[in-house]
């Protein structure tokens, strides 16, 4: 898909067979582990293909050296969109003590899925009821990923509970990254 106003899809649409892309050696911003300051629980919450950078961040060693409970949220719109299944099954049995995984399917009532949006979970406690894992701004260092609105409604929601953005200035608990 084409996004109008984007820069970078601007660019990849116009680009032909056998045309060279630059990629930077190291990846930069702020959506890696080693700019999220130390907490005892990592949460990782994302819709659609916004998982893919957290699936990343798992498979390294980093995470489960770092913190003592990982959880993963993934929110789709429909139950088939849940493409990732096998891949968070297996991160689930290596790390089966500290990981929890909560998928979210919005548009339809899907058996071993939280309904709805992250947002709303987060705010009536489903979430934290069904990771086990309190969300606080004492322990919890948050990633967010996805869909632009979920990203600014989740922030909002957590900033209710004396959670901030992070900064290098000023360290936080919440790092964000919006992602089609």
């Amino acid at each position: 898909m084409t996004l109008p106003e984007g820069p970078l899809t601007q660019r990849l649409c116009r680009l032909e067979t056998g045309d060279t892309i630059y990629l930077a050696p190291r990846p930069a911003g702020f959506l890696v582990l080693s700019e999220v300051p130390d907490g005892s629980d990592l949460w990782l919450i994302s819709t659609g293909t916004g998982v893919g950078p957290f699936l990343s961040i798992l498979k390294t060693e980093t995470p489960w050296q770092r913190f003592e409970h990982v959880v993963l949220v993934h929110a789709v719109r429909h139950a088939e969109e849940l493409t990732y299944r096998d891949i968070m099954g297996r991160l689930l049995r290596e790390h089966s003590g500290q990981m929890r995984l909560a998928c979210f399917v919005s548009r339809e009532k899907t058996p071993g899925t939280l309904h709805g949006r992250i947002p709303a979970a987060i705010e009536d406690g489903r979430l934290e009821a069904a990771a086990g894992v309190e969300l606080s701004a004492k322990t919890s260092r948050v990633m967010i990923c996805g869909n632009p609105e979920m990203v600014t409604d989740t922030t909002e929601v957590l900033k209710r509970r004396a959670m901030r953005k992070h900064r290098r200035r000023e360290p936080g608990h919440i790092t964000v990254e919006n992602y089609w």
